[in-house]
């Protein structure tokens, strides 16, 4: 296991080829369809590759990807991550729970941390984007630091609005 951070609860750690399994029934949750998108990802193998590709490639590339979540004592639920988008100036956060798993805080205290860490990352500047009626995310953002910044369409994903948040760049 590669541990980038710990929290009092959780391992926010690099995916590995073993997550595959998991990360397939996080991506083919309804929420996560719903919310984020339909990857595309329905076997194994799409998993496996979507770790590659997606995980490991980005923080070769950028020196900052997504990240799993998981708790303690290795159960996986959701991924946090950085992600550097064409249509974004700034490098986006992102996450996502496992069914089960919300309202229970653990997206704040992963994606908190990694806030905390991010100039250790190259990241000074963040955006993060949350589709209008996505309340549970966007209550996260505010709690974060956000702010409100606009709309924008993300063809990629085909949602058709998405809000864009701005982190405070005084946040410690």
């Amino acid at each position: 296991m590669n541990i980038a951070f710990t929290t009092e609860r959780l391992h926010i750690r690099f995916a590995q080829i073993a997550d595959a399994a998991e990360l397939l029934k996080l991506v083919n949750q309804a929420n996560f369809t719903k919310y984020i998108g339909d990857k595309g990802i329905y076997t194994l193998d799409d998993a496996k590759k979507y770790i590659k590709d997606s995980f490991i490639s980005a923080h070769k590339q950028h020196g900052f990807g997504p990240y799993i979540i998981a708790l303690h004592d290795e159960t996986l639920v959701g991924i946090v991550g950085f992600y550097q988008r064409a249509v974004l100036q700034y490098p986006d956060l992102g996450f996502a729970l496992k069914d089960g798993f919300e309202k229970k805080g653990y997206i704040f205290e992963a994606a908190n941390t990694l806030l905390n860490h991010r100039q250790n990352l190259g990241i000074n500047q963040v955006t993060a984007i949350a589709r209008c009626d996505n309340r549970a995310s966007k209550n996260v953002l505010q709690k974060l630091g956000f702010k409100t910044q606009g709309q924008v369409f993300i063809e990629s994903t085909n949602i058709a609005v998405d809000v864009l948040y701005l982190l405070n760049t005084e946040r410690n």
